[in-house]
């Protein structure tokens, strides 16, 4: 039995207006039909079951193109991605709160140190109180943070005294055939064993972002990369050197650490100049980080 409501009803008991849920269906959330007799929309059980997921995902704030994303593959783990897109989000926010609220503090302890007097000194004070601000935010400004959305990820792990390329090698060629180079996110690592003294093998781990409705070829693996937080560097060609510079900003920095429950990453940004002139990418260092307040 495939039972329908009306606009009016689904309004009342779920307490949704009828311009949202007209919004939605816009959005392409879900489809409802005409009822002959009377004019009004309907909406079938399939409509229905859309609508009441969508109302718990939007009174968690998720964004509606989220929402396609989950109703269009209805997989709980597509579910998980956009739950974690959103948490990684909000810890994000979290951090930048943090940061200014020690700004403000900060102001608010210089002020209270100052003797009572009339405009013309308030004057100085907050052009005191700037230089304080532009202190706390200069000593922050070699470390960069960026918030990774999860995707899906192809990738080859390969195993020997120069794996990089090796890794590389079938998840790019394997990129071009698919068509999907122009879209695609490049990102290393090391993985076991890994590097130790000089001439020991070592394993490096490829992977690129993927769409959804992409088959990974057996020769490759799937995976999900959870993103999150990453402090990030531009490295230069000394690759060791520019990391040890990643590492001492985030140390001497008192709003993240280092997140070991996730590995560091490489993205490898393809070179606009054309094959065969100069390296076809750069690198740039991804530490994972929590902010700590």
């Amino acid at each position: 039995m495939n039972r329908s409501i009306t606009i009016n009803k689904l309004s009342e008991q779920m307490g949704l207006t009828s311009r949202t849920l007209r919004h939605w269906e816009s959005e392409g959330l879900f489809t409802s039909e005409r009822d002959a007799s009377s004019g009004w929309r309907v909406y079938d059980e399939n409509a229905l079951m859309r609508i009441r997921i969508t109302s718990i995902l939007r009174r968690l704030d998720i964004p509606l193109k989220d929402i396609q994303t989950v109703l269009a593959n209805q997989s709980l783990s597509h579910l998980s991605l956009v739950v974690k897109k959103k948490i990684s989000g909000l810890q994000m926010k979290k951090a930048e709160i943090a940061r200014f609220q020690e700004q403000l503090e900060q102001v608010l302890h210089y002020l209270q140190t100052q003797e009572e007097d009339s405009m013309v000194r308030m004057d100085q004070l907050l052009t005191d109180t700037e230089d304080i601000y532009m202190h706390q935010t200069s000593g922050t400004s070699t470390l960069k943070i960026v918030n990774l959305p999860a995707m899906r990820m192809a990738y080859h792990i390969a195993v020997s005294n120069s794996p990089e390329e090796e890794a590389m090698a079938p998840v790019l060629e394997w990129t071009k055939a698919a068509n999907v180079l122009g879209t695609a996110r490049f990102f290393g690592g090391n993985m076991k064993p890994f590097p130790t003294e000089a001439g020991n093998p070592y394993g490096y781990g490829m992977c690129v972002s993927i769409p959804d409705g992409v088959t990974v070829p057996e020769h490759l693996k799937e995976m999900v990369l959870p993103g999150g937080l990453y402090a990030v560097l531009e490295s230069s060609d000394d690759i060791p050197g520019s990391w040890s510079v990643l590492m001492k900003a985030l140390k001497e920095d008192g709003f993240y650490q280092s997140d070991r429950s996730r590995l560091c990453l490489e993205e490898h940004i393809r070179n606009e100049k054309p094959e065969g002139s100069g390296n076809p990418f750069h690198l740039v260092l991804m530490e994972p980080v929590k902010a700590v307040r």
